[in-house]
């Protein structure tokens, strides 16, 4: 049987106050570093994966990377792992959204 363990990056500033990040390549602030190698922890205290896979973002690289050090596995990054491109919303709020274009946040 095939399992997959999926996991949320480590913190950045864009996530830290609540933006719409999107396909932006922000890099783990201090504490997205510290859930990042947490997270490795407890990825290996409960799996033992024999691949750790991520998308080309650096957080996501940052945390794949932090996680495979524990079972000497290379991160794995793939160009079709990508998030939603927000266009015109991504670095806003989504009261910034909501002032911009109010009906589609309303639908």
């Amino acid at each position: 049987m095939t399992r997959f363990v999926l996991v949320r990056d480590g913190q950045t500033e864009w996530n830290r106050v609540e933006c719409f990040r999107g396909r932006a390549d922000m890099p783990l602030n201090e504490t997205g570093l510290v859930q990042a190698e947490a997270t490795g922890q407890h990825v290996a205290a409960e799996w033992a994966p024999i691949a750790v896979y991520s998308s080309q973002l650096s957080h996501t690289v940052k945390t794949a990377e932090a996680i495979a050090r524990y079972f000497n596995l290379p991160g794995q990054a793939y160009p079709d792992l990508v998030d939603i491109d927000y266009g015109g919303w991504q670095s806003l709020t989504p009261e910034e959204a909501r002032r911009r274009d109010p009906e589609p946040m309303d639908n």
